[in-house]
C-alpha cells in the first residue's frame, strides 16, 4: 500500500505542477519562510487557475536507512513556532503525526478540506525520524485513521512530545515543509 500511495502522491504533485498558474496577488500573502522556500526551489507553486489560495508543494523525500517519514498537518501558530524554535510547541492536546506516504496523503486531506480540525491547518510538515523513535511512540499510543498509522504526541494522546522534541533538538530528527495552503485574508 505504501508504494501505491507514493506513486499516487507523486502523480498528484506532478499533475498540480503541470496545471500551475502564476500566483499573482496571492503571493503577497505568503509568510516570509514560505517565500524563502519557494525562491530557493524547496517548494513549488502549484496554484491552479481561479484559486483563492496560494498553494505550494514539494514531493516527499526518501528517508535514509534506519529512518522513516512522518507527517503533520499544522496551523500557522504551530508552524511559526517550529520554524523559529526547531521544536514542536506543547500547545496541542493530540498533536498527531502520521507515518509514511499513506500519512502524507492523510495529512494533505486537512488542507484540501476533506478532513477538518479546529486548528485550521495551513501546512503539512514532513519529519524524518529514527525508526526506533517512531516504534517507541507507537507503543505509547497509536491508532489507525483512514488506513494511516497515527501517533498522538500531545497530553491527551500518548504524551510522546518530549521524546519527539529531544530528537529534533539533537538533530537525529529533521523537518521540512512539504505543502502550504495560504488563504487570502477576508
Amino acid at each position: 500500500m505504501e508504494d501505491k500511495c507514493r506513486i499516487e502522491n507523486q502523480k498528484s504533485f506532478e499533475k498540480a505542477l503541470a496545471r500551475a498558474e502564476p500566483m499573482g496577488k496571492l503571493s503577497k500573502f505568503l509568510f516570509t519562510h514560505e517565500k524563502e522556500l519557494l525562491e530557493s526551489g524547496k517548494l513549488f507553486n502549484i496554484t491552479h487557475r481561479g484559486s483563492t489560495s496560494a498553494w505550494l508543494e514539494a514531493p516527499s523525500s526518501v528517508a535514509p536507512d534506519g529512518c522513516t517519514n512522518v507527517y503533520r498537518p499544522m496551523g500557522d501558530l504551530e508552524v511559526r513556532y517550529l520554524v523559529e524554535h526547531k521544536l514542536l510547541p506543547d500547545t496541542q492536546p493530540y498533536q498527531a503525526i502520521i507515518e509514511g506516504e499513506v500519512g502524507r496523503a492523510y495529512a494533505n486531506k486537512y488542507l484540501s478540506g476533506k478532513k477538518w480540525t479546529d486548528t485550521e491547518p495551513s501546512t503539512v510538515v514532513e519529519f524524518t525520524c529514527p525508526k526506533d523513535l517512531i516504534e517507541q511512540l507507537k507503543k505509547i499510543q497509536m491508532k489507525v485513521e483512514d488506513g494511516a498509522l497515527s501517533m498522538g504526541l500531545g497530553n491527551k494522546a500518548g504524551g510522546g512530545l518530549p521524546l519527539f522534541n529531544k530528537c529534533l533538538a539533537d538533530g537525529t530528527s529533521t523537518f521540512r515543509i512539504v505543502k502550504v495552503k495560504r488563504v487570502m485574508p477576508s
